[in-house]
């Protein structure tokens, strides 16, 4: 069995239908029917449930994506083995990061990268974590960074990166009923707070956790632009909840002041994902594993703006 027939197989299985998977191998379709049908007919086995709409994996069609994903990986993992040889690490790094990780972490990132890997191409996008999920699945990223709460499917894995704490932001002259912990968002209210809107995957948490503890909210505004929602905040008598790496740049003073949600807390944790099929290339490991350990260090800083 020829490595591309297995790459034609998953690409089908993954995209649910040979029409969809033309574009993603640039094949023809009657190319990747022939080559699905090549593997069946040569096993005695049935791989897709054939329809109008598309196809369906039958269980031997399961079990056999599992086993074809770990055979593209070491082939892979085997190709960059060569390419470390050369003993330099060249290649080209598409990542992609919330807006939590681009305002705090990402500028000491791209300093220590640019500098311990001059040879690599870097290019990193910017965008929520339902539009990373599809980005990493369709191949288009490397890897990205979403919410842990983020319902990831077969074709994506994960690496938990660390726990933050969700803040409540606001103009830095408003007089907040601080604890030695932060601040009990019930006795802020009633509240005009600035949320994103119902795509973004943090909206539910936080309503749920405005329900269950009984917070009163005067006034709701959905704002997709973080820029818009710091500035907003800062000039207003508007609120906002954010995470706390994203607010470390405001710890230093500014329009803005920051304090963790308490009693009880709301926390976030954070993942890299990526897809099985292909392991992560030396350049982009060696991306990861600086982001991690910048992130590592920002998550040190208590998001507390104390006067």
């Amino acid at each position: 069995m020829k490595l591309q027939q297995l790459r034609y197989f998953v690409t089908v299985y993954e995209q649910g239908s040979f029409s969809a998977a033309v574009d993603k191998v640039h094949a023809t379709q009657s190319g990747l029917s022939m080559h699905v049908s090549q593997i069946e007919k040569r096993y005695g086995v049935t791989l897709f449930e054939r329809s109008s709409s598309g196809v369906t994996p039958t269980e031997v069609g399961r079990a056999f994506y599992k086993e074809a994903v770990k055979v593209l990986a070491a082939a892979r993992i085997a190709e960059e083995r060569l390419q470390s040889l050369s003993k330099t690490v060249v290649g080209h790094v598409h990542v992609g990061l919330m807006p939590t990780f681009t305002r705090a972490v990402l500028t000491a990132v791209l300093k220590r990268f640019g500098t311990e890997y001059p040879e690599v191409r870097l290019s990193v996008s910017e965008s929520y974590s339902g539009n990373l999920l599809q980005e990493v699945r369709e191949g288009r990223l490397d890897f990205g960074v979403v919410p842990a709460f983020v319902e990831l499917d077969e074709a994506l894995i994960s690496k938990r990166m660390g726990t933050d704490h969700e803040c409540l932001v606001c103009r830095s002259d408003r007089e907040l009923p601080l604890t030695k912990d932060g601040v009990l968002l019930r006795d802020v209210s009633p509240l005009k707070l600035v949320l994103p809107g119902p795509g973004n995957a943090r909206r539910r948490r936080i309503e749920n956790y405005i329900t269950a503890n009984q917070v009163q909210v005067t006034d709701l505004m959905e704002l997709d632009t973080m820029h818009g929602t710091l500035d907003m905040v800062a000039n207003s008598d508007w609120v906002t909840i954010l995470s706390g790496i994203m607010c470390l740049p405001d710890l230093k003073g500014g329009p803005r002041q920051v304090a963790p949600l308490a009693d009880p807390p709301l926390m976030v944790d954070y993942m890299r994902i990526e897809t099985r099929k292909r392991p992560l290339s030396e350049a982009a490991q060696a991306f990861a594993d600086i982001l991690q350990e910048e992130l590592n260090s920002s998550l040190e800083i208590e998001p507390f703006s104390r006067r």
